[in-house]
């Protein structure tokens, strides 16, 4: 948790210690979504420029949240006398000729998307995402500042991990910017509920019309999941941490920050058991973030330049491993029994294997290109982008099962972690290099992990998953092999539109484009039952042939189905030898 700054002495980085900075902000215009923000600025300075960040940590794109900032407005807090400013660029202004106080106003748009990165306003609540809100002094993100909030005729209560003011619950403290832009805000009518994990004190707010009775059970599902999280670590880095799932919109996605998370979630769903396991596999994996990438983390990822991309080949190991842990803590916290974790496991080792973005884009390539390529989706991306999310955590799978195999007293990716921890982050003080994790993990477990797996990181190659899932007995099914069409089609006004296309290096290419009519099927007219009734009866390497309109002109395409299997899964082998049989015990029954 963050505390109230004390009054430092000398210069930091080259910035005036007479450099006071206070925020107030408040509700502009409810319904037309505007929060407005004061700057109250104490200084000895003359010159300084003020920055609005481009990006959140986390979220991997450049967003130029100043789009959404207008009024901007520079005032003598004395006086009253209008202070001229030059917008220098698009997300930063010079200010000159500067009294030892001043106020910037301005105000902000807050309705845009509805997302965990992106400020939002309405009646029922407001977001405040602080990096698209709160400007900062150039070149001193080391200074302090408070925050008030004037929302209460609105919103009684504003949750953050902020410290609060002593005597006024609405007034924060900001060690420096880093801390503020990683703390959003909450502004609610809801009330909270609270529970302990080991020694912090965790507090869940749940937005949206759901009973006490369902935020009480999620505490509970969630003390066991942070408790087993906390035990894998074997410490919590916080005495404080804040959930926030906002429930009120069909929506899903989540962010980390170093003390708190905010999460969305389809309020339509929480109600389906499978549903609700996967809110708690969302939450799950932002809390592992609280280590994981917030502490143990890339050395790209901070400290941060919030106007330019911070590009780092290691989002496999940040948000890879996150995703394979994020199931596995919850099959050990009982959520899960052995047969739904391992469905899980194959549905994203059947999901890399859906298209052939594998021979396209290597794990390393996939993290450095995320800015520009996984965040800025199109309709060929599934073809050529690998997930490092997915891809990531299947590697990590992997790793830990070789390392099961290898290391001769059992040592995993969490004892890796330990060491991570207690040198990068407890001594030095810094992110690491891949070089220095795979030293670490040579250290720990004798095992030489790059050598063995480092030509799936830089190369685009598939992972020959089925070579470590063998190492604890687990072995592939695929029976009735079946045709392909190679595409996805959707109804619109009862008439079907190619959706999403396949592409497959097996595969010759295909004269089929994306939105194009399918009027016909082998000669007859295209509906969505017959197009349903051909992938049902298919065959592999069979012709069909297809009557379509693209743009106002009528095509046709022969098009030869590729293989896949109606049934395809892995399964538990009995059959196997002992040691096998031992390293999967020790798999499921251990936290590795």
């Amino acid at each position: 948790m963050a505390k109230e700054p004390q009054e430092k002495t000398g210069t930091e980085s080259g910035q005036s210690n007479s450099l006071h900075l206070d925020f107030e902000v408040s509700i502009f215009d409810l319904f037309k979504h505007y929060f407005q923000v004061k700057l109250r600025v104490q200084t000895d300075q003359t010159e300084l420029n003020f920055c609005l960040p481009s990006w959140t940590p986390g979220s991997y794109m450049i967003r130029d949240y100043g789009t959404h900032l207008h009024k901007f407005n520079v005032r003598n807090s004395k006086t009253g006398e209008i202070i001229p400013f030059e917008m220098i660029d698009l997300h930063r202004w010079k200010l000159k000729n500067l009294p030892a106080e001043f106020e910037i106003s301005y105000i902000i748009y807050a309705f845009e998307d509805f997302t965990v990165r992106t400020n939002y306003l309405e009646t029922e609540f407001g977001f405040i995402n602080p990096p698209a809100l709160f400007l900062y002094p150039e070149g001193k993100l080391n200074q302090p500042s408070t925050v008030q909030f004037q929302v209460s005729d609105f919103f009684p209560y504003v949750y953050s991990s902020l410290t609060r003011n002593a005597e006024n619950s609405h007034v924060f403290y900001a060690n420096d910017f880093d801390e503020l832009f990683d703390s959003p805000f909450h502004l609610s009518k809801q009330n909270s509920v609270f529970f302990a994990a080991v020694e912090t004190k965790h507090e869940l707010l749940v937005e949206g019309d759901v009973t006490f009775d369902f935020k009480t059970k999620l505490a509970s599902d969630l003390k066991r999941i942070t408790e087993t999280q906390i035990e894998w670590m074997m410490e919590s880095p916080n005495p404080y941490y804040l959930f926030v799932l906002n429930l009120s919109l069909p929506a899903y996605g989540g962010l980390e920050h170093r003390a708190s998370s905010i999460n969305y979630f389809n309020p339509e769903l929480i109600s389906d058991e499978e549903e609700y396991k996967r809110l708690l596999e969302l939450l799950s994996h932002e809390y592992f973030h609280l280590w994981n990438i917030k502490r143990i983390r890339p050395i790209a990822l901070g400290p941060f330049d919030y106007q330019k991309p911070n590009l780092t080949r290691e989002l496999w190991i940040a948000e890879g491993f996150t995703s394979f842990y994020d199931v596995y803590f919850l099959y050990h916290s009982g959520f899960l029994t052995k047969e739904e974790y391992f469905s899980k496991l194959q549905s994203d080792i059947f999901s890399l294997e859906d298209n052939d973005a594998d021979s396209w884009m290597s794990l390393e390539e996939s993290s450095f290109t995320a800015w520009t390529k996984y965040y800025k989706r199109n309709g060929n991306s599934h073809n050529i982008t690998v997930s490092y999310y997915t891809k990531g955590g299947v590697l990590a799978l992997c790793m830990n099962l070789f390392l099961l195999k290898e290391s001769k007293e059992k040592k995993t990716i969490r004892h890796v972690f330990h060491k991570l921890n207690e040198v990068f982050v407890k001594t030095k003080g810094r992110g690491f290099t891949k070089q220095e994790f795979f030293d670490t993990v040579k250290e720990v477990t004798a095992v030489d992990l790059k050598t063995e797996f480092n030509d799936y990181l830089e190369n685009p190659k598939p992972i020959p998953v089925d070579h470590y899932l063998d190492i604890i007995g687990i072995r592939r099914i695929q029976t009735d092999p079946t045709g392909d069409t190679g595409f996805k089609a959707k109804e619109k006004n009862g008439n079907l539109y190619i959706q999403k296309l396949l592409h497959k290096s097996e595969i010759p290419s295909f004269d089929l484009m994306l939105d194009d009519e399918i009027l016909a099927i082998n000669g007859k007219r295209a509906t969505a039952n017959s197009l349903q009734k051909l992938e049902k009866n298919l065959r592999p390497g069979e012709k069909f042939h297809l009557i379509l309109s693209r743009s106002g002109k009528i095509k046709e395409s022969m098009i030869t189905a590729s293989e896949f299997y109606k049934t395809k899964k892995f399964v538990i082998a009995e059959d196997c030898t002992d040691d096998r049989k031992e390293l999967r015990d020790f798999f499921l029954r251990n936290i590795v």
